[in-house]
C-alpha cells in the first residue's frame, strides 16, 4: 500500500500497480485533477438530481399537472379539466396534511417516551433519597429538575 500526499490531504492505494479508486492526474502542469470512477460519476450524477428535483416551484408544478391532465385526455379550457387539475391539487394537500400528522404523531410519541423517562428517573432518585452510595443530583444530571420539589433528579443519582 502506498500513501501519496497532495496539499494537506493524502491519498492511499491499495492494489500493487498503484490503481486507486481516486487518482491525480495532470500533475506535469502543477495542477490536480481528479478523476472519479464511472459509478461514482453516476452516484453523483443521481444524488445531484434527486435533490434538486424536490426544489420544484409552484409554477413548475401547475406546468407538471397541466402536462399530466393533458396527457389523461382532458383539453385545456374544458371542465373535465379543471376538475383533473383541482383533483391533482386536493390529493396533493391530502398526502401532505397525513404527512404532517404522521410526523405529529412521531413527535408525540417521542415526548410521551421522554416524559416516562424522567418520570422514571424521579421515582428511582427519590427511591435513593437515603442511600450513599449514589452521588447527589445537580445541575449536570441526565434526568432533569423536579420544579414542585424544586430538587434534582437523574438516572444515576440521588435525591437530596
Amino acid at each position: 500500500m502506498t500513501q501519496r500526499f497532495y496539499g494537506k490531504f493524502s491519498v492511499q492505494s491499495v492494489f500493487e500497480n498503484n490503481a486507486s479508486s481516486v487518482r491525480c492526474c495532470d500533475e506535469t502542469r502543477g495542477r490536480h485533477a481528479w478523476r472519479l470512477p464511472t459509478a461514482a460519476k453516476i452516484a453523483l450524477a443521481a444524488a445531484c438530481t434527486l435533490g434538486l428535483a424536490a426544489c420544484v416551484t409552484p409554477q413548475e408544478r401547475h406546468a407538471m399537472d397541466q402536462n399530466q391532465c393533458f396527457g389523461f385526455g382532458f383539453e385545456p379550457g374544458t371542465d373535465a379539466f379543471a376538475e383533473c387539475m383541482m383533483g391533482l391539487h386536493q390529493d396533493r394537500a391530502a398526502a401532505e396534511a397525513a404527512s404532517g400528522r404522521y410526523w405529529q404523531a412521531q413527535r408525540a410519541e417521542q415526548n410521551r417516551r421522554s416524559e416516562a423517562k424522567r418520570d422514571f428517573y424521579k421515582v428511582m432518585s427519590l427511591q435513593r433519597s437515603g442511600d450513599t452510595r449514589f452521588p447527589v443530583c445537580s445541575a449536570s444530571s441526565d434526568g432533569g429538575m423536579d420544579h414542585r420539589t424544586m430538587t434534582w433528579f437523574g438516572p444515576n443519582c440521588r435525591a437530596r
